[in-house]
């Protein structure tokens, strides 16, 4: 038959090298083995290809535990851990759906035999599930030992459907995560999935590429949770196993070993549940699981406090990183040193040996022992460290670009010894936290001795996205991205207008940026192509003018989706400034009343209505009002929107209706300094 792929080049007998993990089985790390394979590929012949299958079986998967659902959610639709639960919650609470959803077990208790074949026969009478619930039926459940297991069940069991009906109007969030419940539920009892897999290598003179395909032989348990079929186009059949065949073309790609890439929650979440450690094996992580970090229930809620606190930051594309106030942190500590208390094996012991108590296998007494002998100990090497002496021990990082001094580290910066504070002595500080991103020691030590390094990750813009750039480093200690335009700009690149930053520089417009032409100046310079968008100067101008431009369109994002926004100008740099949101597409809409609703007291923008919202009536200002008019179940009148806006209050109303509970609740609203809205209760007597 007619078959053609593409296939890769694989090392012959090749074997990882743990010292070198850059060098893998398809990589070409010399030059003199790529020439090799270059000659062969020109040399004439045919290669030969054999082609091998074997069976796979994948297993179905237990049910839910809280992490898992979050994990899954996670890593499907980019959740975070707080939203899964908030919506597992009301799953549980609202709409009687699903289980318990706090909950560290994937099991069910062995006395639930008849309670899982009525959920099974009610789910039957739903549309979406009726020819799974069927095929059980019929064919009998498979994994009831593995699934029914009371040794492994606590306070709650498993996150699994009641086999309610959901309610007419149900969608969205709820209905996304209802249905990979049930699905996973439904999986759980069904047989192993069985796929070919097939692997053709093709060689010739010593060397093979490789293809390997995986193609459904038996669906088990992907009949209810689906997974394509990895079969490339053209694919097809081999005329002889094994057969000649012939090169239509090759192609060598050239590419820079890349840092492993930054956790998600869903990654986050299982380190937490295995103290830090990465495994794979789910026996060996049931095991595990007593020695995790917090349990199911407070996991969401310490990273949302980690977030909240500036300790870890969440990019849009969900990736989480340590941000710089977390990193000086975690060193400050393990420096004084209270460094137990920054080990996730040793917080995992003492949740074990917590947990050991709460079963009656420790003595209260023991543990408590051991809790205040650590925290007199942290408590007091805090109170008495001396910050001056943290990096007392650590050599200089070379001589100082401006004198020639020792460059020194201290817990803020790399600075020249010489350097005696505020305008005394040599200037020259390098701060660690520096241009978003933090200079670790074996970066700023890199920098220094060359003055400025290529392609450098780690970058983090002010809306959370990271990004790499090349950078330099100034006499004084600052770092500057190159081609930034601190000092690109010469007499014969045009004027765009006046520096707002500095009082005697203009705005040029050089090939790649708008920059100030006066080299002490410290605005940063705006690239004129930002997230693949052309910045003409038309839009650029009103920017160094106005402080903020017309709203723009067709920027693309990471993720390549589409967005719009302004550009404003943030002190020395320039940042992007979001439109408000779209409003949903069940938001309530009410007809409009032309006219000022309010003035806005901080920016004197004219507010007025929409269909959904009291919004200025110029989108381009700097005013963040964009109130709902309907609040909670509750209508905001004219007047009151007036009251909000003007007098920054308004209430107490008592006919607001809680989205989660459905109950009516009382309070005032109010507008927080970023002018959005907040609620304020009474105190309770």
């Amino acid at each position: 038959g007619d078959a053609n792929w593409t296939a890769r080049w694989e090392r012959t007998g090749h074997k990882d090298d743990p010292d070198r993990p850059e060098y893998k089985s398809h990589r070409i790390m010399e030059a003199s083995e790529k020439e090799e394979i270059e000659t062969m590929l020109a040399s004439s012949g045919d290669f030969e290809t054999e082609e091998k299958s074997r069976i796979k079986k994948e297993q179905p998967p237990l049910n839910f535990d809280l992490t898992t659902l979050q994990k899954r959610a996670n890593s499907l639709w980019s959740w975070s851990a707080k939203r899964t639960l908030g919506v597992a919650q009301d799953l549980y609470d609202k709409f009687k759906l699903t289980t318990y959803p706090r909950t560290d077990s994937k099991y069910l208790p062995e006395d639930m035999h008849e309670t899982v074949a009525k959920t099974l026969d009610n789910l039957g009478g739903q549309s979406d599930y009726n020819v799974h619930v069927k095929r059980l039926q019929s064919e009998g459940l498979s994994n009831s030992k593995r699934n029914f297991n009371s040794s492994k069940v606590s306070d709650h069991y498993a996150i699994v459907p009641t086999g309610q009906n959901p309610p007419g109007n149900f969608g969205g969030d709820h209905a996304k995560l209802y249905d990979m419940i049930v699905r996973n539920f439904l999986a759980s009892w069904h047989p192993p999935s069985e796929w070919t897999v097939t692997k053709r290598i093709t060689r010739k003179s010593g060397h093979q590429f490789i293809k390997e395909v995986e193609q459904i032989a038996s669906p088990g348990w992907r009949a209810v949770v689906p997974k394509k079929d990895k079969v490339p186009e053209g694919w097809g059949s081999l005329p002889n196993n094994p057969c000649e065949s012939t090169l239509d073309s090759h192609e060598f790609s050239e590419e820079l070993s890349k840092p492993k890439n930054r956790l998600k929650e869903a990654s986050l979440l299982q380190l937490m549940e295995h103290a830090g450690k990465h495994i794979e094996d789910d026996e060996l992580a049931d095991a595990m699981k007593e020695k995790g970090l917090g349990t199911p229930a407070t996991r969401a809620d310490t990273i949302e406090k980690l977030l909240n606190r500036k300790y870890i930051r969440r990019s849009r594309n969900g990736t989480i990183s340590a941000a710089p106030h977390g990193i000086r942190m975690i060193d400050v500590l393990r420096r004084i040193p209270v460094e137990w208390i920054t080990s996730p094996e040793l917080t995992g012991d003492m949740e074990a040996s917590l947990l050991a108590v709460q079963r009656g296998e420790e003595p209260m007494d023991t543990y408590m022992q051991k809790i205040i002998l650590q925290t007199q100990t942290m408590v007091e090497r805090i109170r008495e460290h001396d910050r001056n002496t943290l990096y007392l021990n650590e050599p200089s990082l070379g001589p100082c670009p401006s004198c020639n001094g020792k460059v020194m580290e201290n817990t803020l910066a790399y600075q020249c010894e010489h350097n005696e504070g505020r305008n005394k002595g040599c200037s020259f500080v390098f701060w660690k936290d520096t241009s978003g991103r933090w200079f670790d020691r074996t970066t700023a030590s890199r920098l220094l001795e060359n003055q400025s390094l290529e392609n450098v990750h780690g970058f983090f813009s002010q809306a959370g996205e990271g990004y790499e750039t090349s950078i330099e480093l100034k006499k004084d200690g600052k770092v500057v991205s190159k081609g930034s335009g601190s000092d690109e700009a010469t007499e014969d690149d045009e004027v765009l207008c006046p520096c707002p930053t500095c009082e005697q520089g203009s705005i040029r417009i050089t090939k790649t940026a708008y920059v100030c032409d006066d080299t002490e100046c410290s605005f940063r310079g705006m690239q004129n192509v930002m997230c693949k968008r052309i910045i003409t100067p038309a839009e650029a101008k009103p920017i160094f003018t106005d402080g903020k431009s017309t709203l723009l369109e067709d920027f693309t994002s990471r993720r390549n989706k589409p967005f719009n926004a302004f550009l404003k100008l943030d002190k020395n740099r320039v940042t992007y400034d979001f439109p408000p949101r779209a409003a949903a597409a069940d938001a309530k809409r009410f007809p409009v009343e032309p006219g000022v609703v309010a003035v806005c007291p901080k920016t004197k923008a004219n507010i007025v209505e929409t269909e959904t919202h009291y919004t200025p009536e110029d989108s381009s200002t700097d005013c963040k009002i964009h109130i709902e008019r309907c609040i909670s179940k509750r209508d905001l009148t004219r007047a009151e929107a007036k009251t909000l806006i003007e007098s920054g209050s308004v209430g107490p109303f008592d006919d607001f209706v809680s989205k989660k509970t459905s109950n009516p609740f009382s309070a005032s609203l109010y507008l927080k300094k970023n002018q959005s809205v907040g609620y304020k209760f009474a105190k309770r007597s």
